[in-house]
């Protein structure tokens, strides 16, 4: 079965404000090579497995709306859309809205709340269970509110450097079990509770070399894992787990703190107990 991901092209793209220390340094830079970037990664992830890309037009006055994964957390036919922190970035909510209504979902928000899709929220690809992380962007009141809705366990994770300012920068749930996390985004307990939840020899703890290229930041599609970059060692790591790891260059989407996945939104989501009884 295809994954199918919610994409946008970069028509509109660059960095107008600052909402993160990644943009901050960046306001007013030209991106050049952000639409050829863009094209290389859709193509790359479409030649490594069998996937299926659902497009929002772009909008003139939405430059980060090229950042799909923000859309909304889908789960099963529901897509619950974000409710944005800052301002800049609610005009989006209303186009992503009426793309996932013409996807085919039902469509909803959680209540008096800040929440930003699956930015903050990752659903582990094996245990019934929803990471979900907050403190920058998303509110914790948020992950009591999806607790009431997804159908599983939500691990609610306190994120603490604003480098790492969503969850899906410093966390990737692999498909083979394991997690990759760079730890020092989260507080002292939410790290604990991380190693709780997940089984001696599945947390893979990356370095914050690997964290500051957002090796985290990584789109699974069948076997494959693409991403902007990573060290040697990650990437070893991944190939001996079974992993073809793929690189490409995303630098222009770097600099306002978004790259592999942040550009993609899964629209085949959900808890993994619930999907594996829907493919049983």
């Amino acid at each position: 079965m295809a994954t199918r991901l919610l994409i946008c092209p970069p028509g509109h793209y660059d960095v107008r404000y600052a909402i993160n220390p990644w943009m901050t340094q960046h306001v007013g830079d030209a991106a050049p090579d952000a639409v050829r970037q863009w094209e290389r990664l859709v193509e790359l992830i479409g030649c490594v497995g069998d996937v299926e890309l659902v497009q929002v037009e772009p909008q003139s006055q939405t430059p980060d709306i090229v950042f799909t994964a923000n859309a909304a957390l889908v789960v099963g036919n529901l897509a619950i859309v974000s409710s944005f922190r800052h301002a800049e970035r609610r005009r989006e909510q209303p186009v992503y809205r009426a793309a996932l209504a013409r996807a085919g979902f039902a469509t909803t928000f959680l209540r008096q709340t800040y929440f930003e899709g699956a930015g903050d929220a990752l659903f582990d690809r094996v245990r019934p269970l929803l990471y979900a992380g907050y403190g920058w962007r998303t509110e914790r009141g948020a992950t009591l509110q999806l607790q009431e809705i997804v159908g599983c366990r939500v691990l609610p994770l306190l994120l603490v450097d604003e480098r790492f300012y969503h969850l899906d920068t410093a966390l990737c749930p692999l498909s083979s079990g394991h997690v990759l996390a760079y730890m020092d985004a989260f507080s002292p307990h939410a790290q604990t509770m991380l190693r709780r939840a997940i089984e001696p020899g599945y947390l893979i703890e990356v370095s914050v070399d690997d964290a500051l290229r957002f090796a985290c930041n990584a789109v699974e599609v069948g076997d494959a894992v693409v991403m902007h970059d990573c060290t040697r060692r990650l990437r070893e790591r991944l190939h001996d787990i079974g992993y073809r790891v793929f690189r490409t260059e995303l630098t222009e989407f770097l600099k306002a703190g978004g790259s592999a996945k942040c550009l993609t939104l899964r629209l085949d989501d959900g808890p993994a107990v619930g999907m594996a009884a829907a493919t049983a």
